[in-house]
């Protein structure tokens, strides 16, 4: 892995969220992203909508809380250290009928 993070310029990586009456990103209620999903990245730097310009959504369709839907975040950065994603933070879970599922992407690296 370091051999080609080394020879690359870029790294990309999707996450996809499955929602049922749960926020991803955007909270489309409150106009805010207060419970946006937080990702703790392979340097142990955390990429969240405050606080890194390398991540955005490509779909919100969990932003309505409103039955299923999905999310689909791209981490695209120049931090080539960030990716792989080592783990993920939750902020809207714990309510009745509240369900979630997602899928981590591959990380491209790119030259």
């Amino acid at each position: 892995m370091t051999f080609l993070k080394l020879l690359s310029a870029s790294a990309r990586q999707n996450f996809t969220y499955s929602c049922h009456q749960s926020v991803a990103w955007h909270d489309v209620v409150t106009d805010s992203y207060d419970k946006a999903l937080r990702f703790l990245g392979s340097n142990d730097e955390e990429i969240s909508y405050d606080n890194s310009p390398y991540i955005r959504a490509i779909h919100d369709g969990c932003a309505l809380r409103k039955g299923y839907g999905r999310t689909v975040l791209e981490i695209n950065t120049l931090k080539i250290d960030q990716l792989p994603i080592a783990d993920v933070m939750f902020s809207d879970f714990g309510d009745q009928n509240q369900k979630f599922g997602f899928e981590v992407g591959p990380a491209c690296f790119l030259g």
